[in-house]
């Protein structure tokens, strides 16, 4: 859970839809939807969450979904019920048992 106060950080709450691109230098913990490109320095993707669009950071952590192309140049972690569409890319992966 990222702390909604620390700076540098992007929260997506739950039930929220987000649309446009944007550059997060830090943390985007997304719990509800972004439609649009997403790009920071860690992107964690909750049980709930769902981006339509580009990801780009050095790591992502996946509980829900991303539906379109997905570059994670440090190391990416799909979790059991995480879901991912379209091309992706990374220097190393982690996949959950589910």
């Amino acid at each position: 859970m990222v702390d909604a106060n620390q700076s540098g950080c992007l929260f997506v709450g739950e039930g929220v839809i987000l649309k446009g691109n944007f550059a997060v230098p830090d943390i985007a913990s997304v719990s509800g939807v972004v439609e649009g490109d997403l790009s920071a320095k860690q992107v964690i993707v909750e049980a709930s969450g769902l981006i339509r669009g580009k990801v780009v950071a050095e790591s992502v952590d996946i509980r829900g979904e991303v539906a379109e192309q997905l570059t994670a140049s440090r190391s990416l972690i799909i979790r059991s019920s995480g879901k991912v569409g379209g091309s992706v890319h990374y220097a190393e992966i982690e996949i959950e048992k589910g």
